[in-house]
């Protein structure tokens, strides 16, 4: 009988999905203090983008360096959209009588927040810039890239929308994403933005060449 080698497709497979996992469990461990979600998204970000590109070996490794080398800015990111987010789901939660047209608004607010939050943590972990520049760019990205920001941020919601659905839909959900189900939404965005941000790399490389002509 043929012996199985550790470069079967099959131990790669589970090598990767092994990996995901710990990402994921990491992710949920430290985010817990909740204050700590932005520089976590940060880092669960930074390694699902290096994982896609072939440049990760070591998960937990590159994590722990991800959240001590982005803390800072990646913490002011999160305290912007939990103040404006809390601010939003207030208006949602209490604004149901309101006007129609002050209704309209609060949802158009609400998807433009969406929106700049499906890419202002990647854009964190894969650019150094300022957090005025990274949620222009957010925002820039996700109307140009319209198409794939409706399916990252369909993805992102699906937490939110289980626990909105009621006390089964979270529980069913939860151990899902206790185990890869972040990690994992993580990895199918992460295919959408490599080439969302090779594009924006290449266009920037175009720039700064005609400018030195």
């Amino acid at each position: 009988m043929k012996k199985l080698s550790i470069e079967h497709p099959f131990f790669e497979f589970m090598g990767n999905l092994g990996d995901w996992i710990i990402l994921n469990v990491l992710f949920v461990i430290t985010s817990l203090p909740v204050i700590t979600l932005g520089m976590t998204m940060t880092a669960l970000y930074q390694v699902a983008l290096r994982r896609v590109r072939g440049e990760s070996r070591y998960v937990a490794r590159e994590y722990f360096q991800a959240c001590r080398s982005e803390w800072k800015q990646s913490t002011k990111l999160w305290l912007i959209f939990l103040i404006t987010g809390g601010i939003l789901l207030f208006d949602v939660l209490y604004g149901k009588n309101l006007w129609k047209m002050l209704n309209l608004a609060i949802g158009v607010l609400v998807a433009l927040w969406s929106f700049t939050f499906t890419y202002a943590f990647p854009l964190q972990a894969r650019f150094q810039n300022s957090t005025k520049n990274t949620l222009r760019n957010a925002l820039f990205l996700a109307f140009r890239n319209l198409p794939a920001t409706l399916a990252m941020t369909a993805l992102n919601c699906i937490p939110a929308v289980c626990i909105a659905a009621g006390e089964f839909y979270t529980m069913a959900a939860m151990p899902i994403f206790c185990v890869a189900g972040f990690s994992l939404t993580a990895w199918v965005n992460s295919l959408f933005l490599s080439g969302i941000f090779q594009k924006l790399i290449h266009r920037k490389e175009d720039e700064d060449e005609n400018t030195a002509r």
